[in-house]
């Protein structure tokens, strides 16, 4: 085998494993984004009733205001969850923001499957690149949560140092009940996974027992 079909060979694992973390973050998406669009559903319901029951026009024309804010919020929202599919490589996010997205995203659909997903607040300040955070984090989570033997907490940590970022990752095994749990969609997610998107998107992983550690250069 030659530089060339190795090369390919590491690119078909890399587009391989962001697929398969897009399939696996797709339910969580579609459930955000139906859940920007309730608040218009039920501002037009009120509407509607308003206009049969012939309220003031003053009434309707602050209605309609409502209604149109509500549908930029949305826009907006729908926007950045975009960014989860198709991000500017060259987009910046803050370190705390962005970790407390991704725990937000994910913590959800781990409930059902039997984990709880927290994230420890910080006020360390940081800029990182928000492809290599939104890709990397919940692919790790994602590995861990796959891998574990039954329910287990999984917590979130970020640290800023002198010249990069840590971000640790610990599972620690829970007695919640696991009777009946959701099935995982599409593949579960390997180390080798993990590996190849956080080459990528050069970041460094340490994996020890009950932990995994992501190391990304801080920008600015």
């Amino acid at each position: 085998m030659n530089l060339d079909d190795t090369t390919l060979l590491t690119q078909a694992h890399e587009e391989a494993a962001r697929y398969a973390l897009l399939r696996r973050v797709a339910p969580t998406l579609r459930h955000h984004l139906a859940g920007e669009f309730q608040p218009l559903g039920m501002m037009a319901a009120l509407m509607e009733r308003r206009l049969q029951q012939r309220a003031d026009p003053a009434s309707l024309v602050e209605h309609c205001n409502s209604l149109g804010q509500l549908s930029r919020q949305a826009a907006e929202h729908c926007m950045a969850l975009m960014n989860w599919v198709a991000p500017r490589q060259d987009a910046e996010i803050d370190l705390e923001s962005g970790v407390a997205e991704c725990v937000n995203m994910l913590a959800t659909g781990l409930r059902f499957r039997g984990f709880a997903l927290s994230h420890a607040r910080s006020e360390q300040k940081a800029r990182v690149a928000g492809p290599a955070l939104r890709t990397v984090l919940p692919a790790a989570i994602f590995y861990l949560s796959d891998s574990a033997d039954g329910p287990a907490d999984l917590h979130v940590q970020a640290q800023v140092l002198e010249d990069q970022v840590l971000i640790e990752i610990t599972v620690a095994a829970s007695d919640r009940s696991s009777e009946a749990p959701t099935p995982v969609e599409y593949r579960p997610l390997q180390w080798g996974d993990v590996c190849a998107l956080a080459q990528a998107e050069n970041m460094a992983l340490h994996r020890q027992a009950g932990a995994l550690q992501l190391a990304i250069t801080p920008l600015g």
